[in-house]
Order: C-alpha cells, then sequence, then structure tokens
C-alpha cells in the first residue's frame, strides 16, 4: 500500500516561525487502514497502534518540528484536525521553544 490519511481522524500541524516561515506535518501512515484499529478506544489510548500497525512514523506535531528544526523556537504551532496536543507532543513543543500551540487553522500569511 502507498502512504496514505488516518483512518481516525487526519491532523495537520503547521509551525509558524517567527520570520512568518511555515512548516508543516501531518498524521499520514504507511500502511493506512480502511478501519482505525483505535476506533473503540478513548481518546489519548492505544497511540502504539498507530506505529505497529498504520505505519505512521509520528505525530503531526512532531513531524512538523522535524521540519522546522531550530525555526521552530519562539514560534507557534496551529493543530487541525485534533481538539489538544496529547502530553508527549505538548513537552515536545516545549523542548522545541515552541512558544504557543493553537487549535486552530494557522493565519493566512496575509496580515
Amino acid at each position: 500500500m502507498s502512504r496514505g490519511p488516518c483512518a481516525k481522524q487526519i491532523v495537520r500541524a503547521t509551525i509558524v516561525g517567527l520570520d512568518g516561515s511555515r512548516f508543516v506535518g501531518e498524521n499520514d501512515c504507511a500502511n493506512p487502514q480502511t478501519v482505525c484499529p483505535r476506533k473503540d478506544l478513548p481518546t489519548g489510548v492505544g497511540y502504539e497502534l498507530c506505529h505497529d500497525v498504520c505505519g505512521q512514523s509520528s505525530h503531526a506535531e512532531i513531524a512538523a518540528l522535524k521540519a522546522a528544526g531550530s525555526a521552530a523556537r519562539g514560534g507557534a504551532i496551529y493543530l487541525e484536525g485534533h481538539s489538544y496536543a496529547c502530553e508527549s507532543c505538548r513537552a515536545a513543543c516545549l523542548a522545541a521553544g515552541i512558544a504557543r500551540i493553537y487549535v486552530a487553522a494557522p493565519p493566512s500569511g496575509d496580515e
């Protein structure tokens, strides 16, 4: 199978750096499923199935942090398709120097 979207919830994380640069990460899968293996589990439980069954290499936030590298420091991360950042993603954002986490679409960039 080719890469594809998460069957449960498509999440996009966009880091907007201090200079306005943008770095995007998504929770795509190397082995996408038609039914999520976590479908009956509560939110925040069973993330190992994302990796083990679906081949998801990371959460969208982590993929965006990898893309941004040091440009993440002082920037903001915007989460679309999600209601919060999990504890491990919040910790990674803090360690990378992200100043704010928003659960919203990023600004258009035309401001």
